[in-house]
């Protein structure tokens, strides 16, 4: 049944439902309105995309027309003729086949600019997709043209279509849609050539063009696509700012890692060759606005490029040369019309068309643009452009860790900058904001590195404990073996042999200085960032560049030195006190000496003008770490004479404890240990390398003991006078080797002493003597406490013994008496075979 509803479509409706359902029948309905709308469709596809093949064919077709209308025009004629045995005229025929030859011509001349109409479009997203808006824009305003002649209907004009005999808008309704399609691409020029000014790679032969898109399709004045131009290039600086704010993010904050103020973003240091180029672009964008704008709008010699484009656009004879102008601005309608497809075709078109050209009204001020506007608004827009530059190129450096990579950027940037066009004031702006940014990132390195030593040194001295402060070494320790160093791999190269090198050089720098491993640990700290500063001034410091900026940075980091100096001795000084109130036995006085070792380096070395401290400050820095190491010595003085009194208390009351006491006709065994104990902590303090400040302490420490041993007496701890008088004259001419007047006390107490013994067993001259011999004999064992001889020595053997031991030669006759107590030898000890080898 459905085969024969589809078969039966030319079938009587009345049939239709009176032989079907109406189901079948509305089914019928829908099938033949989707044909019907398929062939409405297909008819619609058919004129829009042939429709070149359809104006060909009605061309054809009317061709046809007009031939077939002749040839039966010539029948009948030939017709009448033979009928009539007359020859047909001939004015008539000739005046039919004119009028006929002109309506050809007519539509000829009418699918000419319908042609020119449909072959826009395409055209003109190719000149936009290759950037070429100025012909782009010539051809739309063609275009306008051509369609405001199609749609002229003017009965009054001869030379209207009307009048032609041709209805255009009602015979040929495809010229308004096509112009439709047409009128929208005057946005897309305007908008895409607007954007195309962000480029930042584009000549001013371009930009040029492009301005003078804006003002011939927009009406613009040339001062309002200057003020378009320069926004846009503020969009561009602005989208390079942000982006380097970004990638700033990823880089460090003050010499320091970013934190969470900055982005979160893991750490990511640039090398001096990408900040460069960073910054270069943000200076480009700059300079380039500005020289392009000059370029475009002002010449300094001739007329600006703007000027002469307009012109030879207007006038039918330009008078500047065509020579003189790109090769991208001899655009005229014929070249717009050779670039179409079938050009040959639009030769049809009317002479007003060919030669049509866009209006500009060369003596109106808006096709001009005077000098004074011009370097007002560059004038403006560099103070606005510059205003956040110094911010971007700041945290363009802050990428650099070294202050030798940022002045190279720098000494880079100024380069560039000189070679980049501007006049001076506009170069003298940009140097200076690379200066300024150049200096603070500099600046932020050298804090950056003084925080980093002041924080250390903090804790250097914070954790420092009794346990891990090592002992000074003594004079031997000067002469014991080096570390072997391990030899390197076979095959390597002469830097593997430089590196065991230094290391050993470096090791016998530090004996060489009596520093133990942990003073050098806790030196080095404040000492290689000095070396780095110094360093850093010695590469920077050129003969080619001025010395303004490094003396203004010179200037503006002393005071930051100078705070680390105080900050330095207010640490050390904080730490003393902490320890001189706690001071324990021996734990506490290895940590007070090392905090004395600590300044008094520091007051001897060059560290404060190494830093970058003044004279003055450097004086006062010096004054104030030796003034910290006295106290330190003053303190420790006292600990030791202390220290050994107690020593010698405890000495005498054991002797008291015993039953029987024997005094010897010698100085006593306690008072040499004593001595022995007082030089042996004076070698401990490290101090051999510091000729005067050993002497003075060592001095001044035996005369601290002597006072103190005096008061012990006093106090009654002795064993007897006569032993305490040989005390006092050892400690008497111990003393006198200094050849300074410290001996008022023991020569009081010398005869304090003598007035108790009534009848005294010895002279003065035999206790003179036996106190020099003693001395002689033990001057090996206190050697610090006794001053250092400058005797030269001479060329016979007993002369050179003499200059050894300057202060006495024992005498061999002599009884030995042992300075201090020995074991005796065992009765084996004959036994033993000695090799006499």
């Amino acid at each position: 049944m459905a085969t024969n509803l589809q078969n039966g479509a030319n079938v009587d409706p009345d049939q239709l439902f009176t032989k079907y359902t109406i189901a079948e029948v509305r089914e019928k309905q829908i099938q033949l309105s989707a044909d019907a709308e398929a062939k409405q469709e297909e008819l619609r596809v058919m004129v829009g995309e042939r429709y070149r093949e359809l104006l060909q064919s009605s061309t054809v077709i009317i061709s046809l027309a007009s031939s077939a209308k002749r040839v039966h025009d010539a029948l009948d004629e030939i017709r009448d003729a033979i009928q009539s045995q007359q020859r047909p005229p001939v004015r008539n025929r000739v005046s039919n086949i004119a009028k006929h030859d002109s309506h050809l011509h007519t539509l000829q001349v009418l699918c000419a600019h319908i042609k020119l109409l449909l072959d826009a479009p395409e055209q003109l997203w190719r000149l936009i997709e290759r950037e070429k808006y100025f012909q782009a824009a010539w051809l739309f305003l063609l275009a306008r043209v051509v369609h405001r002649a199609l749609i002229r209907d003017d009965a009054q004009d001869e030379e209207s279509w009307l009048n032609q005999g041709v209805d255009v808008l009602e015979q040929f309704p495809l010229i308004q849609r096509q112009w439709e399609s047409v009128s929208h691409f005057r946005t897309q020029i305007i908008h895409r050539a607007t954007l195309s000014l962000r480029a930042t790679e584009k000549s001013y032969e371009d930009t040029c063009a492009t301005l003078l898109t804006l003002h011939i399709l927009e009406s613009r004045p040339l001062t309002d696509t200057l003020t378009i131009y320069l926004s846009q290039r503020t969009k561009t600086l602005n989208a390079l700012l942000s982006k380097g704010s970004e990638v700033s993010g990823k880089s460090v904050h003050n010499g320091r890692p970013a934190d969470a103020r900055t982005t979160g973003i893991s750490t990511h240091f640039h090398t001096k060759d990408e900040v460069k180029r960073s910054v270069q672009s943000l200076l480009a964008v700059i300079s380039d606005t500005l020289n392009i704008s000059r370029k475009i709008f002002a010449a300094p010699s001739a007329k600006p490029l703007a000027t002469q484009v307009l012109e030879y656009i207007q006038e039918d004879s330009p008078s500047t040369p065509a020579q003189t102008l790109p090769v991208g601005f001899l655009v005229n309608t014929q070249t717009i019309i050779a670039m179409l497809p079938s050009s040959t075709y639009l030769s049809l078109l009317p002479p007003n068309i060919k030669s049509y050209k866009p209006f500009v009204d060369l003596s109106s001020s808006s096709s001009n643009l005077c000098i004074e506007t011009l370097e007002e608004k560059l004038g403006d827009w560099f103070t606005y452009s510059t205003a956040n530059l110094r911010d971007a190129i700041q945290r363009a450096l802050s990428s650099l860790q070294s202050v030798v990579g940022a002045w190279r950027v720098r000494l880079a940037l100024k380069k560039w900058i000189s070679r980049c066009g501007l006049n001076d004031d506009e170069q003298s702006v940009l140097s200076r904001l690379v200066d300024e940014a150049a200096g603070e990132r500099i600046m932020s390195i050298w804090k950056s590195a003084l925080v980093r030593a002041e924080g250390a040194f903090v804790e250097q001295l914070k954790v420092i404990r009794p346990e891990e402060v090592e002992e000074f070494p003594p004079l031997h320790s000067m002469y014991s073996p080096l570390p072997v160093l391990a030899h390197p791999p076979p095959g390597s190269g002469p830097s593997s042999f430089e590196l065991s090198f230094q290391a050993l050089r470096a090791h016998l720098t530090r004996r060489l200085q009596g520093r133990t491993p942990r003073l050098q640990e806790v030196l080095t700290l404040l000492e290689d960032t000095a070396v780095a500063v110094q360093r850093d001034l010695s590469r920077i410091s050129g003969k080619e560049e001025p010395n303004q900026l490094i003396d203004d940075l010179v200037e503006a980091y002393r005071p930051e030195a100078e705070n680390l100096c105080s900050k330095i001795v207010d640490t050390l000084t904080e730490s003393i006190d902490r320890l001189v109130k706690n001071l324990d036995l021996d734990p506490g006085a290895k940590c007070l000496v090392f905090h004395g070792r600590l300044a008094l380096e520091l007051s001897t070395s060059s560290f404060a003008s190494g830093i970058g401290c003044g004279h003055a400050r450097e004086s006062d820095f010096r004054q104030e770490t030796a003034a910290l190491f006295a106290r330190v010595m003053e303190r420790w003085k006292d600990h030791a004479a202390s220290s050994e009194i107690a020593r010698y208390t405890e000495g005498i009351i054991a002797l008291r404890s015993r039953l029987t006491v024997i005094a010897s006709a010698r100085p006593s065994l306690l008072m040499l240990e004593c001595l022995y104990s007082l030089s042996s902590s004076l070698h401990t303090l490290g101090l051999v390398h510091h000729s005067l400040p050993f002497s003075r302490v060592a001095f001044e420490t035996l005369t601290k003991f002597s006072a103190s041993f005096v008061d012990a007496v006093n106090d009654g701890l002795f064993l007897d006078y006569h032993q305490a008088l040989f005390d006092f004259y050892l400690l008497r001419r111990v003393i006198s080797t200094w050849g300074r007047d410290s001996e008022v006390l023991l020569d009081k107490a010398i005869a304090h002493a003598e007035a108790e013994l009534r009848s005294p067993g010895q002279s003065h001259h035999d206790l003179d003597r036996s106190a020099s011999e003693t001395l002689a004999r033990t001057q090996m064992l206190i050697t610090a406490l006794l001053p250092v001889s400058s005797t030269q020595p001479a060329n016979d053997s007993g002369d050179k013994l003499a200059a050894l031991l300057s202060h006495g030669v024992p005498n061999v006759d002599a009884t030995f008496i042992p300075a201090v107590n020995l074991t005796q030898p065992s009765s084996r000890f004959p036994l033993l075979l000695i090799d006499r080898r």
